[in-house]
């Protein structure tokens, strides 16, 4: 009974993830980069790489935010570990520009 429990949690948080990078998808594509950066944060802290990889360009390219080079390679590291090859990618080119 406890797997089925467990199981079901997991289903419900990948749900949540979907959702919130949606919302921020969609935030970005209509241009209200503040509702994108909200969603795109909800969504990394919850685990989704590719919130965290969206997340770190938006602080890159200072998209809805400052520009913040430092925190968009965090978020890029965090994305890489979530298994995200972009991120990881992003986070080598980030150590290479200035």
């Amino acid at each position: 009974m406890k797997k089925v429990v467990g199981l079901m949690i997991v289903g419900v948080a990948t749900v949540c993830f979907a959702d919130a990078f949606s919302d921020g998808k969609a935030a970005l594509e209509q241009k209200r980069n503040f509702d994108a950066l909200s969603a795109f944060t909800q969504s990394c802290e919850s685990g989704n790489g590719t919130g965290c990889l969206n997340l770190g360009a938006m602080y890159e390219n200072g998209v809805g935010t400052a520009q913040n080079k430092y925190k968009a390679s965090t978020l890029y590291a965090q994305a890489c570990r979530a298994k995200e090859a972009l991120g990881c990618a992003n986070m080598a080119l980030s150590y290479d520009t200035p």
